[in-house]
């Protein structure tokens, strides 16, 4: 029995391995290309090189991307497409006007549905990632005539955000700076996964 278990030291030295293995998946991968917004004026400009970062920086991370939501997009975009393109090539007007019409209905409902998806899910993030088993959005806002940008984690019940100047992130040629960003990113991912152990001690206690 004491075999099988193992001994404490063996314990501790597997938890330290583990602990270590997180740690080195959180660091920053040093093969990076740099990013850079082709104008510190241009709020597209920086919300690219953002995005950019992020989608080379994560995988390689560690972090496992989740593309349930851009596929289901993909999807309902392919069947828009396919009532679009049965309507003008296969059916006759005005023959098949009322299939027509079906189409049309079917084409602008199925676009409805994609938009309520990124208005009310995917929203202003750039990639959704696996935290904890869990899917989180990383969104990064930019508000209209504003120098802050905010990243954001977004879970399904709990979401961490924080809120900085431009200047942080981006020097005066607007090169990103990938291990200001990286930090920021980190700091946000403890305080998501600290967010959820306090939630499930909660639960708990109740």
């Amino acid at each position: 029995l004491f075999r099988s278990l193992g001994s404490p030291r063996q314990h501790l030295e597997g938890s330290f391995q583990a602990k270590r293995m997180a740690m080195v998946e959180m660091e920053l991968p040093p093969e990076l290309d740099d990013k850079k917004a082709g104008s510190l004026y241009a709020r597209t400009d920086i919300l690219k090189a953002m995005s950019e970062f992020f989608n080379d920086a994560l995988p390689r991370m560690g972090f496992q991307e989740d593309h349930f939501w851009t596929n289901i997009r993909i999807i309902m975009c392919m069947v828009c497409c396919g009532f679009g393109c049965y309507a003008q090539f296969v059916l006759k007007f005005p023959k098949d006007r009322l299939y027509i019409g079906a189409c049309v209905v079917g084409y602008f409902l199925f676009t409805g549905i994609v938009g309520l998806i990124d208005m009310f899910v995917v929203k202003t993030s750039v990639m959704c990632v696996k935290v904890n088993g869990e899917s989180v959005f990383v969104d990064v806002t930019m508000n209209q005539f504003s120098s802050e940008i905010e990243l954001k984690l977004r879970g399904r019940s709990k979401s961490v955000s924080h809120q900085t100047s431009a200047g942080d992130y981006f020097d005066a040629d607007g090169y990103l700076s990938a291990e200001h960003v990286h930090a920021a990113f980190v700091k946000l991912v403890r305080r998501f996964e600290k967010e959820g152990k306090e939630g499930g001690e909660k639960k708990k206690d109740k």
